[in-house]
Order: structure tokens, then sequence, then C-alpha cells
């Protein structure tokens, strides 16, 4: 009875061989043909934790390109912007100076093109990039500024208000300073009207949230160009002053024209200047965007070439091991095969 047992329990273990062979040449072969080992952190054993720390790096080193691809391209689109503003302030700049020598005429026509103008400056500072508002800060879902349209109107309730304040006398030179205190106030700080009526982003310029992009484990670059940026809100205030000029003599004179128009020549000469450091200091961040970029593409491609050299399949090692595997199994083949062709008797 026991060498039945025996006999049958050789059989099975014969058979379990013979499938073990079958999965190794299986293997073996998936291996050759994708070029790759099937477990390589089975074969690295302790040594497995390289492995996933480059997947790891790979997968941190996609977020971060993911990350400043995206910031770099926002910025990209502010420049863009921020270039066609700078467009329309040269070409109003040149308009006030011409106003200051032709006067009357050429006030009329500034005043006619301000409505343009202004509707021009608030679509740029509207721009939307991928379903963003690139000028509205972290609040970047919401319109930075709104109701633009509305501003000649405001300004000319308040060149009537001062007029109806001297009895309906035009305002001259010194009683027109009125106004330029009155719209100063309009463009001031937190609470006036400006950020009451015009500016509708909840994100301010110096809040404390600048946008933030990731560039590095624990590292972040801060880049803030917002819709109240002071180099916007004195274009817009310039421009709330060039439509006034379109005033008849029985609200200003021209006298009080020309101080309304030099002082929005004052504002637009410093909003292009500030202007001209807003975008250098952008551009001097989205070089060193560039630049992390340029790391993290040297750092994912040397990790991927790590873990091809990890996980590649040495392909002479593989066939000489499905060769020795061929061999075992046509004589395990062959073992059972004259096994079966023994009677049931001689096989007990």
């Amino acid at each position: 009875m026991m060498e039945r047992i025996s006999g049958a329990g050789v059989a099975l273990g014969r058979q379990a061989n013979l499938q073990a062979l079958q999965i190794q040449l299986a293997q073996s072969t998936a291996e050759i043909a994708s070029g790759r080992k099937s477990d390589p952190a089975k074969e690295m054993g302790v040594g497995a934790s390289l492995l996933y720390r480059l997947y790891d790096d790979i997968q941190q080193g996609d977020a971060l390109k993911n990350a400043t691809a995206l910031a770099g391209e926002r910025m990209k689109t502010m420049q863009t912007a921020m270039t066609s503003i700078g467009s329309v302030l040269e070409d109003t700049s040149k308009q006030i100076l011409q106003a200051d020598t032709l006067r009357q005429q050429s006030f009329h026509m500034l005043a006619a093109d301000t409505p343009d103008i202004l509707g021009s400056i608030a679509d740029l500072l509207n721009t939307d990039f991928q379903g963003q508002k690139v000028f509205g800060g972290t609040d970047s879902a919401s319109r930075p500024v709104s109701n633009i349209t509305d501003l000649p109107a405001h300004m000319q309730s308040i060149v009537d208000s001062v007029v109806a304040a001297n009895a309906g006398v035009p305002l001259d030179a010194s009683t027109v300073q009125d106004v330029l205190d009155q719209i100063d106030a309009v463009f001031g700080g937190p609470g006036s009207d400006f950020y009451t009526l015009y500016y509708t982003s909840g994100s301010t310029t110096g809040d404390g949230t600048p946008n933030l992009v990731r560039i590095a484990e624990g590292q972040t670059l801060a880049y803030d160009v917002r819709g109240d940026n002071g180099a916007f809100k004195d274009t817009l205030q310039a421009l709330a002053l060039t439509s006034l000029l379109g005033n008849d003599e029985t609200k200003l004179t021209e006298e009080a024209k020309a101080a309304l128009n030099s002082r929005a020549g004052e504002l637009i000469r410093g909003a292009q200047t500030q202007l001209t450091t807003v975008a250098g200091t952008l551009g001097t961040k989205e070089a060193r965007l560039e630049r992390v970029a340029a790391i993290q593409e040297r750092t994912v491609t040397s990790a991927t070439q790590q873990i091809n050299n990890l996980e590649g399949a040495d392909y002479y090692t593989l066939s000489d091991r499905v060769s020795t595997l061929q061999i075992q199994l046509q004589a395990t083949y062959s073992i059972t095969a004259r096994l079966q062709e023994l009677s049931l008797v001689n096989y007990l």
C-alpha cells in the first residue's frame, strides 16, 4: 500500500515540476519578447527601494513639469496682454502730447476716442487663459475689472457736482483742482470707488496671497500681476480724465481741460514706467521657470534610463535559460511518455 502511495506522489511531483517548467519558459519567452523583466523588484531584493524611488522621482518630476509649464504659459499670456496695453499707452501718450499743443480740437478728439480705449484696456485686463483670468490673482475665476464703460459717466457726475458747488461758473485752472482731487479719491486704496465699482476680483495686489507655482520639493515661485496693479490703475485714471475733455465751455474752460490733460499725461507716463518694470520682473520669473523645467526634464530622463537598466531583460542570459528549460521540458515529457507505456502491474 505504501509503495502505491509513494508512486502516486512521484507522479504528482513530476506533474508539478512540469507545470513549473512551463511557467518559467513562458515567463522567459515573454521577457525576451518585451525586453523587460517581469518582476524586477523581486530580483533586486532589498535593493528594490531604489527602483521605487526612481519611479517616485519620475512622478514628481512629471507633476513639476506640468505645473511649471502651465504657469509658464500663463505668464506668457500675461506678457502678451501687457505688451498690447503698452502699445495702447504709447498711442494715448502721443495723443495727450498732441492735445497739449493743439488744445480744443484735439481735446474733443481724445475724449471721443476714450470709450474705445477704455474698452480695449478692460478686455486686455480680463484676458483669459484656459478658463482663468490671468490678472485675477488667486481669484482667477472672476473678471478683474467690470463696468468700465460706466467710468466716463461717473467722472462727468463729479464735474457736474463741482460746477454746481461753484455756483454754475465754469471751472478754470484753479477750481478744477477739486475735480482732480475727487478723481484721485475714486482711484484710491481698498474701499475707494475703484474697488467697489470697477475692480471685481476678490484678490488684490499686496493682499499677501500671491499666485504660487511649485518648482521643487519644498520650494515655490510667486508671481503676482493683478488687475489693480498701479500701472493699470493709473492708466484707467488717465483715461477717466481724458473722457472729460469733450465738455463744453459752460463747464470746463480750456485752461481747466489743459490741467486735466496734463495730469492724464503724467499718469500715462508713470503707467508706462511701471508697466516696463512689471514686465521685466515677470520675465525674470519666466526665465527661472524655464531653467526649472529643463532641470526636471533632465531628472526624469536620467531616472527613466536607470529604470530601463534595472528592468531591462538580458537577452543572452534569457536565451540560455530558455534553451535549458526546453531541454528539461523535453526530458520531462519523455519520461512521462515512457511511464505511460508501462502496464499498471509493472508500474505498481
